[in-house]
């Protein structure tokens, strides 16, 4: 049984990830989250990249009511859900296009993500030691519920999480790969179905 349930529609270098970490895994498409036999699990993995075109499936199953219904009733039971941009490719002249926003309440959120390119000059909790960190963006007009856990170099927000119920729903702009200890910061409850 897994810890981790990655929502992907196709093979993604997580698992290996995760493997090396000593963390249990699996991919799940997004269409089996209408399925009653997906393993519990104690961390969804949303690697969204925050609705870009080529995330549309995805995307597309997290604003359906009912998806997002067990989404919440797996938070709300002690679940965590993670959902962050990943590797996506940096732009060398984030200057020279004006950033997208999107609202985030599609998927049930309060917030708007407005993507961007920023380097954090540190590390980051999330991310363990580097000298720099890379995101994709920042959330602006958060909703009540959320907390700021992290902000760029000029105060914007790129890791915000909010309690909902026993569990957690936390998102972050970060886009390279997660440190094992902050994966493991998300896996201390129990396993709960999806």
């Amino acid at each position: 049984m897994p810890d981790v349930i990655i929502l992907w529609d196709s093979p993604l270098f997580f698992e290996h990830m995760f493997q090396e970490y000593g963390i249990s895994s699996t991919v799940a498409a997004p269409a089996s989250l209408n399925s009653p036999h997906l393993p519990p699990a104690k961390l969804l993995v949303v690697p969204t990249g925050f609705t870009y075109p080529e995330h549309a499936a995805v995307s597309n199953a997290l604003a359906d009511e009912k998806i997002q219904k067990k989404i919440f009733n797996f938070v709300e039971n002690g679940g965590a859900l993670l959902m962050f941009s990943p590797l996506k490719e940096v732009s060398t002249c984030s200057a020279c296009r004006v950033p997208a926003v999107t609202s985030l309440t599609r998927f049930g959120l309060d917030a708007e993500y407005v993507q961007t390119d920023i380097l954090l000059s540190r590390s980051s909790p999330l991310t363990g030691d580097s000298d720099s960190v890379y995101c994709d963006g920042y959330f602006q007009n958060i909703g009540g519920n959320f907390s700021v856990i992290e902000k760029d170099d000029d105060g914007k927000p790129v890791h915000i999480a909010a309690d909902f119920g026993k569990g957690k729903i936390i998102l972050s702009t970060i886009h390279e790969f997660l440190s094992k200890t902050y994966f493991e910061s998300l896996l201390s409850g129990s396993k709960v179905k999806l």
